[in-house]
């Protein structure tokens, strides 16, 4: 994948002007730096040395003008350890190359009282790593790297250099994240920005800290700001955590008034970008379909698989696309490119279309961050098509499904780059109207141990684009060699029978797979075991559960189904269940039914909402817990059935096999009815009623006049009551069926209702009275 993605950026890159090699110069701090005193004598904490380097000082010194923005940064460390030599030995500077430049100012060690500069200008060597490469994006990183010499443990540290940023889209305005905390404990952690006066900054403390008030003063005409933490603790963040919700601890900081403002800077970044006579020619192409949503579908799908993702992002073009006519000769872009293509593409078909800004990871978070271009990662495409409102996103390949069909994109919140807009746009995503994937097992086994394994599973909507995704970057032959290694987890003896079959419904959306297998010796383990291994990968647990402040995350919204249906000549010990597991963001139904020649055993989820509270987590993990002891169902073999793989003796006849098997079932029936209790039960109280002398029989008039009437809600609770009273022999009482319900006026004017009984044991009569009350 590298080498031809490489090849690829050579010839992109072709057209671009050489540079020379970078130098990186070695100059005095700027004057307009403000000395931070350190306390190089204080006490080393044993937390504090995690890394093997003690951070005395974290320091960021910012200015900001109308051209121009300088941000100054020093470390001071301790190195503590051999480790912290390894770490600490290198100076490392990332910087881009096209609008940023690069002023080192040195590397002094302190040690025994003597502070000597380590960095030398003729030693940095530039180096470009673009780490984003193997997805498709080019931005021109570049690394300053010096190596240093001669650093022990005990030494201090002190190292600091200058970036200048000039980039062409942003004069004017200042974007910026300050970090409240660090991978390591930090001892003194400042932030110092100076901008204009009458630059109008906003700034808003995220993540999971106390809102974090900086000092503000006027400096020389410029308003200084100035951000400051003491003793801030290693920041370790909890896993699987919602992505809406910031994680990392920080100050966000933008010059942007209103998303208005961000929508209308996005849409200056479109103007002068002009199509080409092959884009007008293709998309004239498309007006011979018969029907809106046709015209609409061929240019989405161009789009989308005709034009393949790669990003040059140098320059303006972080934030700027290229200009569609360019995007459609060269046949690639990255997602502001595609998108803006697309939507040239589509307005000379009538249909109004706009690309839109949305965050891939973060999602609907973007309504609780300030108004900035730097909310946002992604592109995507907003279109009314058919008086329906659609989403696209341009970079997803093998997407299908007519209007309603298509799977909705997950973003939640999107600024639509369009005149007029004030605000952020809900993205829907309706629940499925069934299960994602619902897959069907057909197991069918002989007494010999040979049979076969039918397996159907039909994906839709996302689970659908992903199958048809991966289906495409696979040969028949790396296909069915991948399914057969997930089968045999379960069944090692399995043989395929052919390349799985594949049909493809693009206008549904659905896409179905069909596999085929034969098995031997299935009883060799003494049994089998079958799993609903789709449902699994949904119950997963975060692995820090104790003491977490914030949610966990589900996926949501997911429903899948598996349903395997077992086929035996011999009959098979399964007893009939089901069950319903609900937790606070989940439901998970089982059930196992018994039929003649084998049984069906079903599992279904649905998630019910897309994270956890911490408070309802302990139900949550217990759900988890309970749901993933559903999600399989092993049973031994048919009694006399033997593996060949163990015995060599003859099997016994299938009559006595059957008869064999129908006497175990009875015994476990008879066990699981709990009969032998029952009859232990019914000898005991016989033997009791026996020992017991004769008792007189209690009529009703003998009732009323001694025993209390009581008060009851319904008849129901009259019927609780009556099993809850005890006959003088022990035994309970029952209702008399179909007796008459007697009803009369007590002496107190109570409507009473009298109730004939009789005792389970001994069967004698009587009466009980209720006062019956609704609530």
């Amino acid at each position: 994948m590298f080498l031809p993605r490489f090849l690829l950026l050579l010839s992109a890159l072709a057209t671009l002007p050489a540079s020379a090699e970078i130098a990186i110069p070695v100059t005095e701090v700027p004057s307009w730096v403000e000395p931070t005193s350190i306390d190089a004598g204080r006490a080393l904490r044993e937390e504090d040395a995690v890394s093997g380097l003690h951070v005395l000082l974290s320091e960021e010194q910012v200015r900001v003008s109308p051209e121009l923005t300088e941000r100054f940064v020093r470390q001071v460390r301790r190195v503590v350890s051999s480790r912290g030599v390894e770490t600490g030995s290198k100076l490392e500077v990332k910087f881009s190359n096209t609008h940023e430049r690069v002023r080192l100012h040195g590397v002094w060690r302190t040690r025994d009282g003597v502070r000597t500069q380590l960095l030398r200008a003729e030693e940095v060597k530039v180096i470009q790593q673009e780490r984003e490469l193997d997805v498709g994006i080019y931005t021109d990183k570049r690394t300053a790297l010096a190596f240093l010499q001669d650093v022990r443990a005990g030494d201090l540290l002190d190292e600091s250099w200058t970036v200048e940023e000039a980039h062409p889209l942003f004069r004017g305005h200042h974007l910026d994240a300050i970090s409240l905390a660090n991978e390591v404990p930090v001892a003194h952690l400042v932030h110092r920005l100076l901008v204009p006066a009458d630059l109008k900054l906003h700034y808003k403390t995220q993540g999971p800290v106390a809102a974090v008030e900086p000092t503000v003063r006027e400096v020389s005409g410029l308003r200084e700001y100035r951000w400051e933490r003491k003793d801030v603790p290693t920041f370790t963040g909890e896993d699987g955590v919602p992505d809406d919700l910031a994680m990392w601890p920080h100050v966000q900081m933008s010059s942007f008034q209103s998303w208005a403002e961000v929508a209308a800077w996005g849409l200056s970044l479109q103007q002068g970008l002009e199509g080409s006579p092959e884009l007008t020619a293709l998309a004239e192409s498309w007006r011979a379909l018969p029907t809106e949503e046709a015209r609409f579908l061929a240019a989405v799908r161009f789009v989308q698989d005709e034009v393949r993702y790669l990003g040059i992002e140098l320059g303006p073009n972080t934030h700027q696309p290229h200009a569609p006519g360019q995007v459609l000769a060269q046949r690639f872009g990255d997602c502001k490119d595609k998108a803006l293509l697309l939507t040239t593409l589509l307005r000379p078909l009538g249909i109004t279309a706009h690309v839109a800004m949305v965050h891939s990871r973060q999602q609907g978070g973007v309504a609780s961050m300030l108004p900035s271009p730097y909310a946002f990662n992604h592109v995507i495409v907003r279109a009314q098509v058919a008086g329906r409102t659609e989403w696209v996103d341009a970079t997803m390949t093998h997407q299908r499904g007519r209007l309603g069909a298509r799977s909705p994109l997950p973003y939640a919140r999107a600024l639509v780059i369009a005149p007029g807009t004030a605000a952020l746009e809900s993205i829907p995503q309706p629940p499925p109207e069934g299960p994602e994937l619902d897959a069907h097992y057909v197991l069918s086994v002989k007494p010999n141990g040979t049979g076969t394994l039918a397996i159907t599973s039909r994906y839709t909507r996302s689970k659908a684009d992903t199958a048809r995704s991966w289906l495409a970057g696979l040969s028949a032959e790396q296909l069915t060699t991948r399914f057969l290694d997930q089968r045999r987890a379960l069944f090692p003896k399995l043989k395929s029978e052919g390349t799985p079959r594949v049909q493809d419904d693009a206008d549904a959306n659905t896409v179905t797979l069909e596999e085929r297998y034969t098995l031997e010796d299935a009883w060799a383990n003494g049994g089998l075991r079958i799993a609903a291994a789709q449902v699994s990968g949904e119950l997963a647990l975060p692995r820090r559960t104790e003491g977490r402040v914030h949610p966990v995350e589900v996926s949501h919204p997911t429903h899948l189904r598996e349903r395997w249906e077992i086929r035996s000549d011999a009959l098979l010990n399964v007893a009939p269940s089901e069950k319903t597991v609900e937790g606070p963001a989940s439901r998970l139904e089982t059930s196992v039914v018994p039929g003649f020649g084998g049984f069906t055993y079903q599992v279904e989820y649905r998630s019910l909402a897309d994270r956890v509270a911490p408070g309802a987590l302990a139900r949550h993990i217990e759900a988890v817990k309970e749901m993933s002891s559903q999600l399989g169902l092993a049973f031994a073999a048919p009694i006399g059935v033997l593996s060949s793989s163990t015995s060599n003796a003859p099997q016994l006849s299938r009559n006595t096999s059957l008869a064999i098997s129908a006497v175990f079932l009875l015994v476990v029936a008879a066990l699981w009815l709990g009969i032998p209790q029952r009859l232990r039960r019914f000898l005991s109280e016989r033997k009791a009623r026996r020992a017991a002398p004769p008792r007189s029989v209690s009529h009703l008039r003998e009732r009323e006049k001694g025993a209390s009437v009581m008060v009851v809600e319904s008849l129901d609770q009259a019927d609780q009551r009556i099993r809850s009273e005890r006959c003088s022999c022990g035994g309970t009482f029952e209702r008399v069926p179909d007796a008459l319900q007697l009803r009369h006026t007590g002496s107190d004017g109570r409507a009473i209702t009298v109730l004939r009984v009789r005792c389970t044991s001994c069967r004698a009569p009587q009466f009980l009275s209720f006062d019956v009350r609704p609530s």
